[in-house]
């Protein structure tokens, strides 16, 4: 079931449509049960904007939800099936169909290539309501304006995914950093080690890793050392000289310097404090 559905047919030129223009855009609110299978692809490129509430969808074999700011990117070659059900009540958004030999270059263009969901592209709902109504301006000058947007729309959600990629290499660094510390405990660390196991440069690995676990990398590496250390001193199963070779202390007094600073208490006070 349908309600509140606009439709506005753009009626391009054949040099518009040779290279890029929107074909027809259009607001909806949908209520369940709804269910729509393009499996077939469909006549133009297309893509949908979600205002509010929430749909299902499979798009080029990719499972997606989409939410309030998200952007489905449909190919017109592929198939795709969405839904909504009872379980939020609603959908409701705005779409844009578009075609052009230059679609798919912008997306080739601006790493969209294979991108069918982008969550929380909330920059993206302004230019999508100023496209819709630039598109009800008289004549070609207004469908110029939109397209143009359109492009802009494009470039909003280069920016977003590039976000969404640099988190992921982030993360992805960040973890391969900490497993080098846990694999490596007893070695030398410094600082080119860790951004080397991360493959960034030293500077952008110490930015990224505190924001990321909000400690700088030596702190990191203090804080671990010391943990495993005090693990070690309650099994009792080395000597104070060797838990510290152990966690990357060779020199005896350093370790016990280190330690008591973290702890309020020597290897040799904390042994007799926790021991069992």
């Amino acid at each position: 079931m349908q309600s509140n559905l606009s439709v506005f047919e753009a009626s391009p030129k054949p040099a518009d449509l040779a290279l890029l223009s929107v074909t027809s855009a259009g607001h909806f609110r949908i209520v369940p049960p709804f269910k729509l299978d393009r499996s077939g692809g469909h006549r133009s490129e297309h893509l949908i904007y979600t205002i509010d509430g929430e749909a299902y969808g499979v798009i080029s074999g990719q499972h997606s939800t989409a939410q309030a700011g998200s952007i489905w990117l449909m190919p017109k070659d592929k198939g795709y099936r969405y839904w909504c059900d009872a379980g939020p009540g609603f959908w409701e958004g705005r779409w844009i169909e578009y075609d052009g030999a230059w679609a798919r270059k912008l997306w080739t263009m601006m790493g969209l290539d294979g991108i069918t969901h982008i969550p929380r592209c909330f920059e993206a709902q302004s230019v999508v309501e100023e496209l819709h109504a630039r598109l009800h301006a008289d004549g070609n000058p207004g469908l110029h304006e939109a397209t143009a947007l359109l492009w802009k729309l494009f470039a909003i959600c280069e920016r977003a995914v590039s976000g969404q990629k640099r988190t992921q290499v982030s993360s992805s660094s960040v973890h391969a950093a900490q497993r080098h510390v846990l694999e490596h405990l007893a070695e030398r660390l410094n600082l080119e080690d860790l951004a080397r196991a991360a493959n960034l440069s030293p500077f952008h690995f110490a930015r990224v890793f505190r924001q990321k676990t909000g400690f700088t990398p030596a702190a990191y590496v203090r804080s671990v050392r010391i943990g495993r250390a005090r693990e070690l001193l309650r099994a009792g199963e080395l000597s104070v000289k060797q838990v510290g070779q152990a966690v990357g202390f060779p020199l005896a007094h350093h370790f016990s310097a280190v330690f008591k600073q973290s702890t309020g208490q020597s290897p040799r006070e904390f042994v007799r404090t926790h021991r069992g």
